[in-house]
């Protein structure tokens, strides 16, 4: 075999196995996108559990991290909001906050969430409260979110009679 050769199967070996090694650092790294899909279901879950948090303490403040920069939320909670339409975020925050001002949840507990980790994130809660008239209430509420600045963010929330 001539030094050429040899030269050049070792090469080929050196290649072959920086090749190798880099495969091996680039595979958990193709493998990510599904963890990160994990992640970012998890991460709607905890928004639709601040959500209810804000409620449930009585603090509409603690909603801003979850509320929109651009764009509007579409309200249907007739028990909590006389109004329903699209809103801006400060009118979202200012309308549950007057809600909490005379009435009062005193739990919500998210049942499902479906999501593709991604893009959009829909919630299904229960919430026990008492109306603004002082009845005692049990709804769903189902919550829309999706990416904005790569967090979740409420374009939705709507009620249902449990």
């Amino acid at each position: 075999m001539s030094r050429a050769v040899w030269i050049l199967m070792h090469l080929a070996r050196f290649a072959l196995g920086r090749a190798l090694v880099a495969a091996l650092l680039v595979a958990p790294l193709l493998a990510a996108p599904s963890s990160r899909a994990a992640t970012g279901e998890e991460e709607a879950r905890k928004s639709a559990r601040l959500f209810g948090q804000a409620l449930t303490t009585g603090q509409a403040s603690l909603l801003r991290s979850i509320l929109p920069v651009d764009g509007k939320i579409h309200l249907a909670v007739n028990r909590l909001v006389p109004e329903e339409g699209y809103f801006g975020a400060s009118q979202v925050e200012a309308l549950l906050g007057d809600f909490l001002s005379q009435g009062s949840v005193r739990s919500f507990e998210v049942l499902r969430l479906e999501s593709d980790g991604k893009t959009n994130a829909l919630a299904r809660g229960r919430a026990v409260l008492t109306d603004r008239q002082g009845r005692p209430a049990r709804l769903g509420i189902h919550l829309s979110f999706q990416i904005e600045d790569d967090h979740w963010v409420l374009r939705e929330i709507k009620e249902t009679l449990e």
